[in-house]
């Protein structure tokens, strides 16, 4: 099953914004035309993975996050304990509005559009996890 990934308004604004000065830059400065089209270049490979490929897939055995070209799997049988978080440090997420999901040896943290859905369906197949 697969869910959707959760990008807040402002890093849709950090992309729009980043888009329109180099953007502007390009229409409106002929200097550094090389430089400014690398910067452009490098933005996009940045930020358009992250929207394009943000997801969270729950399997039968393990839970997928996807974010951009990073990818990281946790086993199901693994998973302790799943909490809401709004932890600004560095995660698999385009959102403050977030998760953990807690394994014996690892902790993901990622943001996923329906969490209710997504923690109903976890607990089905994992029913002794915590924090749901």
């Amino acid at each position: 099953m697969k869910f959707k990934g959760k990008a807040a308004v402002w890093f849709w604004g950090i992309f729009v914004v980043g888009n329109a000065l180099f953007l502007w830059k390009l229409i409106f400065s002929s200097n550094n035309l090389p430089e400014l089209i690398v910067g452009m270049a490098m933005f996009e490979v940045v930020f358009l993975p992250i929207l394009l490929r943000n997801y969270i897939f729950l399997g039968l055995g393990s839970v997928t996050v996807v974010f951009g070209i990073g990818k990281d799997s946790i086993k199901i049988s693994d998973i302790i304990e799943v909490y809401q978080t709004h932890n600004p440090i560095a995660s698999s997420a385009a959102s403050l509005d977030r998760i953990v999901i807690k394994g014996r040896r690892q902790e993901i943290m990622c943001a996923v559009q329906e969490k209710q859905r997504f923690f109903e369906e976890l607990k089905k197949r994992n029913p002794q996890i915590k924090g749901i």
